[in-house]
C-alpha cells in the first residue's frame, strides 16, 4: 500500500526581461508561488505488481555452502526483465546448545545451503536448525534461531516459502513466527499451509493457547524431502524494510518430556518494488499572442500538474489526492476548460497509459483553504482558494498523467 506525503513548491518556466513589464512580472511570479500537495490517502484496493516487475530469489540458485549464525550474507533477487535488487540475510540465536544436525550421513553444520530439507522439487534450501537445551517460552523470547532479510528501501508484496514444519514426540515441536518491519511499525503476515495434508497448524488455535497470528506449529511427522505437507507460505500486504523468521521448540504439550535436534528450510522469497512518485507543476499563459501572453491582468493562466510513477509497482487504487492552493492574484475558471474537446469540466485529465480517471464528482473546492465543500460560481470565481483532485483507478507502473485547469490574473 502506498502511504506518503509530498509538499512541493510550484515550478514554473517564466523568464522575463525589460523594465516596462516589471509590474506584470511580479504579479506573474506571485501566481506561481502557490503550494501544491500530493498525498497518498488510505487506499481502496492494492494494485497488483506484474510478474515482469516481481523480484524473485531461490536458494536453489546458489551452490551448496556452509554458513555461520554470526555471519551476514548478501544475495540478489532478479526480475524476468533483468532488473536486480540486493538484500541481506543475517542470523541471531538464543539458547542454541548445538548448531549441527544428524542428517543420516554424519553431522551437518547449520545454517547451510543444502538439500537435506526441501519441499517438492525445490532442490537446495537455506537450512536452519540445531539443538536447544530446552523448549522456547510462550513469548518466544528464549531458545530460538532468527533469520532476518533486510532491504535498503521499502519493498511491497513480500512472500516467503518455508518447509518441514512438523513434530516428533520427545524431540521437537517446530514453532515458527514471521514478522515484518518498516521503521517503528511491526506487521503480521498472512500464513497459509499449501500442503494437501499439513503437518502443522496456523495461529491462533484453540488447542495451542500460545499460538498467535503470524505463527505456525508442527502437529505431526513429516519427511524432510519430497513433500509440501510441512510447508508454510507467508506474505505481507504492507511495505516492509525487513522480515524476520523466528524458529524454536514449542513448550511441552501432553507427554512430551525432552528435546532433540530440529531443522527447517527456506526455499524462496519474492517481492515487488514500491511505486516511485514524482510531481511537477507548471504554468503558461493561455494566449500565445498579444499582451495576454505575459500573464497581464485579465488574461488566463493554464496550470499543468504532472504525476509520474517511475517505479515498477502500481499505485493503490483511489489513493492519489492532489491539492492545489491558488494564489491570491488568481480567479479560478469554472467553465469548460476546452470547448474543442468533449465534456464541460473545468479541468482536463490526460491519462496516457496510467489507467487513472477523474470525474467532476472527484474534484472538490475550498473557499478557505481548509475545508472542501464549496460550490464555485459559474465563470471566474475569486472565492476558490484551493482545488482537490481525488484521482480514481490504479495508477500503472512506469506511467504518468497530467491535470490542467485555468485561472485568471486579477
Amino acid at each position: 500500500m502506498v502511504n506518503a506525503l509530498f509538499t512541493l513548491p510550484g515550478l514554473f518556466p517564466f523568464r522575463f526581461r525589460g523594465g516596462r513589464l516589471g509590474r506584470i512580472v511580479k504579479a506573474a511570479w506571485r501566481l506561481a508561488a502557490a503550494a501544491f500537495i500530493l498525498s497518498a490517502a488510505v487506499p481502496a484496493a492494492a494494485g497488483t505488481c506484474s510478474a515482469a516487475n516481481t523480484y524473485n530469489f531461490t536458494f536453489n540458485s546458489r551452490p551448496a555452502a556452509t554458513l555461520s549464525y554470526t555471519g551476514s550474507y548478501t544475495y540478489t533477487a532478479s526480475t524476468s526483465g533483468g532488473a536486480n535488487q540486493n538484500f541481506t540475510t543475517s542470523f541471531a540465536t538464543n539458547g542454541l546448545s548445538a548448531s549441527t544436525v544428524d542428517a543420516g550421513n554424519g553431522a551437518v553444520q547449520l545454517p547451510a545451503i543444502s538439500g537435506i530439507v526441501t519441499g517438492v522439487g525445490t532442490g537446495n534450501t537455506l537450512v536452519i536448525g540445531g539443538t536447544f537445551g530446552g523448549r522456547s517460552n510462550t513469548t518466544f523470547t528464549t531458545r530460538f534461531i532468527k533469520v532476518t532479510f533486510t532491504f535498503a528501501t521499502p519493498i511491497r508484496d513480500f512472500s516467503i516459502r518455508v518447509h518441514d514444519i512438523d513434530y516428533t514426540n520427545d524431540q521437537y515441536r517446530d514453532w515458527l513466527m514471521v514478522e515484518g518491519f518498516n521503521g517503528a511499525a511491526t506487521y503480521v503476515p498472512t500464513l497459509t499451509a499449501p500442503g494437501t495434508s499439513p503437518t502443522l497448524v496456523i495461529g491462533p488455535n484453540a488447542t495451542y493457547a500460545s499460538l498467535t497470528a503470524g505463527q505456525a506449529l508442527g502437529t505431526a511427522g513429516n519427511t524432510n524431502t519430497g513433500t509440501s505437507n510441512g510447508d508454510v507460505s507467508a506474505s505481507f500486504a504492507q511495505p516492509v524494510t525487513s522480515v524476520t523468521v523466528r524458529y524454536g521448540n514449542y513448550p511441552f504439550v501432553g507427554n512430551e518430556n525432552s528435546t532433540g535436534q530440529q531443522a527447517y528450510g527456506i526455499s524462496a522469497i519474492s517481492f515487488c518494488p514500491m511505486p516511485d512518485i514524482s510531481t511537477t507543476k507548471t504554468s503558461a499563459p493561455l494566449a500565445t499572442t498579444g499582451i495576454a501572453r505575459f500573464n497581464a491582468p485579465g488574461s488566463d493562466v493554464v496550470y499543468t500538474i504532472t504525476v509520474t510513477n517511475s517505479g515498477g509497482s502500481p499505485v493503490d487504487a483511489a489513493s492519489l489526492v492532489l491539492t492545489d492552493a491558488l494564489p491570491a492574484e488568481a480567479k479560478f475558471y469554472n467553465a469548460d476548460f476546452d470547448t474543442t474537446l468533449p465534456g464541460t469540466d473545468p479541468f482536463l485529465l490526460t491519462a496516457g497509459t496510467s489507467g487513472v480517471t477523474l470525474a467532476a464528482s472527484n474534484v472538490t473546492y475550498s473557499n478557505n483553504g481548509t475545508s472542501y465543500g464549496y460550490t464555485p460560481a459559474a465563470g471566474y470565481d475569486a472565492n476558490v482558494k484551493a482545488v482537490k483532485f481525488a484521482v480514481q483507478g490504479t495508477m500503472a507502473a512506469n506511467s504518468s498523467f497530467t491535470i490542467k485547469f485555468r485561472a485568471q490574473v486579477k
